[in-house]
């Protein structure tokens, strides 16, 4: 008879709790669209709009003076002075007060499809109602080596290496394997963020370590992209 009665509450507590999560998860999924009026493309994934500024969920693109910058800028030109429909997930705004949405213009997610050019990565998108789509678009572009996912040709990038990178003590360690020095002054490496850190020469057979400033490397898990001077793609690492 105990027996029965801790299955009975404990089926009791199950279902009181998919009730309580179950309608979120459902509003979000059915979460209205609302219509409104693009002012100004800002960079590649903000813009402003007749209800304020909108930062587009779940992608990443290069900063201002960074490779791929203007072209991410230049991808949403289609939609400046149009009317989309933009659409929320969990959250409503970020630390600066931007709206968190998603992009619909002609029955297309342009979250999706900066991604798929190439133009962006995925950000944050863990418990995004559309991660699949964001992840598969993102695979494509890596898939196809566009644009941020093109791979270099230098020289020295298949020299250089990651050793070692060290979240929790916040520093990484390259060597160059090669039997030439590598001018790397124009190099970056980058987090899943826009944390920059730019690199120094580097010769041959030689290692050097890089400690960071602040806090830059997430230890619950991060991406590493390191680029050459043309912005292409020389290591990418995540854990």
């Amino acid at each position: 008879m105990i027996k029965r009665l801790s299955i009975f509450f404990t089926i009791i507590v199950i279902l009181a709790l998919i009730s309580i999560y179950l309608p979120e998860k459902q509003s979000i999924k059915n979460s209205e669209k609302q219509t409104t009026q693009v002012t100004k493309i800002i960079d590649g994934d903000t813009i402003e709009t007749s209800i304020g500024k909108i930062r587009l969920l779940g992608i990443n693109t290069p900063e201002k003076n960074q490779p791929y910058y203007q072209e991410a800028k230049e991808f949403l030109n289609q939609i400046e002075n149009k009317t989309i429909q933009v659409q929320k997930d969990k959250e409503d705004l970020d630390k600066y007060d931007r709206k968190l949405r998603y992009i619909f213009y002609q029955n297309r997610i342009i979250n999706i499809e900066i991604l798929e050019k190439g133009l962006a990565t995925t950000f944050m998108i863990e418990d995004l109602i559309y991660k699949d789509k964001l992840k598969k678009a993102e695979d494509f572009a890596k898939t196809n080596q566009l644009n941020l996912w093109e791979k270099s040709t230098s020289e020295c990038a298949d020299c250089i290496q990651l050793q070692e990178l060290n979240p929790e003590k916040e520093f990484f360690i390259i060597q160059n394997l090669c039997n030439i020095n590598c001018n790397l002054t124009k190099w970056t490496v980058k987090d899943d963020a826009n944390h920059i850190t730019k690199l120094l020469p580097l010769k041959s057979q030689h290692q050097q370590t890089y400690q960071s400033k602040s806090n830059i490397w997430n230890n619950e898990g991060d991406r590493f992209f390191m680029r050459d001077a043309r912005g292409n793609l020389v290591i990418f690492y995540e854990y």
